[in-house]
């Protein structure tokens, strides 16, 4: 465990970067999706492993108090910087192992965005730190159309992402209907096109490539063989929330 803290300790820096450098309005829509379910405004909220603040920067205006945890004082730090200017609502940063605060902490609203390592048998801790809901934004697609085509033409199948497998949120939706709980989902879907080429495309297979073999792969879903040449390539992207009534 105290691996996986100093590696996101040293880490937040690129991940604070790469969130800034996000085309994605993600944040912007949940937040926005939560209001019109009547979500927000709250009275307190708690944003479990929150990172550098990308959400709690666009909800922290519809909460009183605000809540932020995450193992990682690094990312907090960034945390706290985004949410400097805002004065208006109450904050506080806990740099901790989440499960241990089950039984000190709670608050109105629970969220939980992009937390591979919550498994369905969690939930129920979840549902301790809440009062009345209970809200978990995760990716469940990530699709690079021209990276999908190679592999197919290499006679591979596209990988499911780890920070986007689908199953995750299942599991999550089969437990609460194993204990009988009632949720709600709802999905956004983002599509993005981007300017690249198939030399710069290669190492995203993950599969050795010959210079020749790479020709003709760029002849192949480009008309050119000249692997330099750009190309338009389709991205999309799929985030689904679970949203549901904690059952103590």
């Amino acid at each position: 465990m105290q691996e996986d803290r100093d590696f996101w300790n040293h880490f937040a820096a690129d991940y604070a970067a790469a969130e800034q450098d996000s085309r994605l309005p993600l944040a912007h829509d949940v937040t926005t999706w939560m209001i019109a379910n009547g979500l927000l405004p709250a009275d307190s909220l708690i944003d479990l492993a929150a990172g550098t603040g990308r959400f709690a920067i666009r909800l922290a205006p519809y909460v009183r108090h605000l809540t932020l945890i995450d193992w990682s004082s690094a990312m907090l730090t960034y945390a706290k910087i985004r949410l400097k200017a805002n004065k208006k609502t109450s904050m506080t940063y806990l740099t901790d192992d989440w499960h241990q605060l089950v039984s000190s902490t709670s608050a109105d609203l629970v969220f939980v965005s992009q937390l591979p390592t919550l498994l369905p048998e969690e939930l129920s801790l979840l549902n301790a730190l809440a009062r009345k809901k209970v809200i978990l934004n995760f990716q469940t697609q990530q699709d690079d159309a021209l990276v999908r085509h190679a592999l197919t033409l290499l006679g591979h199948d596209m990988p499911v992402a780890y920070q986007a497998d689908p199953s995750r949120v299942a599991g999550y939706q089969n437990w609460l209907s194993l204990h009988q709980i009632p949720f709600e989902t709802h999905t956004l879907t983002y599509h993005l096109e981007e300017q690249t080429t198939v030399s710069d495309m290669l190492p995203e297979l993950g599969l050795p490539v010959g210079v020749k073999a790479a020709e003709r792969l760029a002849k192949a879903l480009t008309g050119h063989e000249n692997p330099h040449m750009p190309v338009t390539d389709h991205l999309t992207y799929a985030y689904t929330q679970l949203m549901w009534h904690p059952k103590n």
